[in-house]
């Protein structure tokens, strides 16, 4: 007798990686066949699924297709109900079934071509297609109803405040390092941009107007008498700032200095009396302030243009796709409300055909 080798070992990794190994070496690339959607039979035969327990694959198509098994159930009845009709010998009973099951077809036929005049056009139903019809009120009333209500600039502001980025801020400054901040590359290519600006004519002019106005006694003496001039202190004073600029990507103390820095400003914003938080807070204002006031109109215009650009069939498809299973309800509520009415109609019609009896039997 074979002996049956204990769970953890028929399924251990040892035992299961030659074999995965040796089907995904023999499955097709997509080179091989690139018209063929995957899995190929090949795949299939090779590596076995699990097939999904019949009766959850019932179940599941029967939720997905509820509409069309309620609309065959009403015919189904229908059917039946001719079928008895014509084999029965009790015409009460015949009636009432009749009734019940054409009621409930008429039902479920009714809301089927209902829920198609709202997706579909057709040429036999008139007013069809509503959607596509509606197209752009769709659009307008879809774009409108989400900035007025749903998302309006209001909201966003509120939503932005209440985030308190200034706060948020401060914690990501307290512990960021440079590096994390800008890469090395970018930071080098920045540094060399404005040590490029340094250079510059204009730059060079407001260095020179600020020496002139903050120059004290014994700098104006000097400059009065020739021993120096403001334009070669000011180039003195921007060349080195340049200098200083080009080199900070690889002055590793300055970097040190810069991060400490940027820490200290994490925690100042951090701080609740701190002024630098209080600025940073009146700074957001104005911020949110203005990216609301430029929002107004926007959140339209953006929704109209992703709209327009689908076609009926796509709107179709997303509205239906997200709609279906739950419109289905209403033929499956039409098939069984018509039967129950259907029924009732016909007790009703046998009690109106046979009053006389009714009223012998209530003496």
């Amino acid at each position: 007798m074979e002996q049956v080798r204990p769970f953890q070992n028929a399924y251990s990794t040892s035992t299961l990686e030659p074999t995965v190994s040796s089907n995904l070496q023999q499955l097709p690339s997509p080179s091989e066949d690139a018209n063929s959607p995957y899995p190929t039979e090949a795949t299939r035969q090779q590596i076995e699924i699990p097939p999904r327990a019949p009766l959850r694959r019932a179940v599941v198509w029967i939720e997905e297709h509820k509409g069309d098994v309620a609309l065959a159930a009403s015919a189904a009845l229908y059917v039946a109900s001719v079928i008895v009709g014509q084999l029965s010998t009790s015409p009460v009973a015949t009636s009432l079934l009749r009734s019940t099951s054409e009621a409930s077809l008429v039902g479920g036929l009714c809301d089927y071509i209902a829920l198609k005049m709202i997706f579909e056009r057709r040429w036999y139903l008139p007013n069809s297609g509503v959607l596509p019809r509606n197209r752009e009120k769709l659009i307008n009333g879809i774009a409108a109803t989400i900035e007025n209500q749903w998302l309006t600039p209001k909201m966003i502001g509120a939503k932005l405040h209440e985030l308190d980025l200034v706060k948020r801020l401060g914690r990501y400054l307290e512990n960021v390092s440079i590096e994390e901040m800008i890469d090395r590359p970018q930071f080098t290519r920045i540094c060399q941009t404005i040590s490029e600006y340094f250079a510059s004519e204009p730059f060079l002019e407001f260095i020179e107007d600020r020496v002139r106005a903050s120059a004290t006694q014994t700098i104006r003496f000097a400059s009065s008498v020739g021993l120096l001039s403001y334009h070669n202190l000011s180039l003195r004073i921007a060349t080195q700032l340049r200098r200083t600029i080009a080199e900070m990507p690889a002055d590793e103390h300055l970097l040190k200095a810069l991060e400490s820095r940027i820490h200290y400003l994490g925690e100042e914003l951090q701080q609740r009396d701190s002024t630098t938080r209080q600025t940073a807070y009146k700074l957001m204002d104005m911020l949110v302030e203005h990216a609301v006031n430029a929002s107004r109109g926007q959140i339209t215009q953006t929704v109209k243009e992703n709209l327009s650009r689908l076609s009926d069939d796509q709107i179709r498809i997303q509205i239906e796709s997200r709609t279906r299973t739950h419109l289905d309800w209403i033929r499956v509520n039409g098939g069984l409300f018509g039967a129950l009415f259907g029924l009732l109609f016909g007790l009703l019609n046998f009690a109106i055909a046979h009053s006389h009896l009714l009223s012998w039997l209530g003496r």
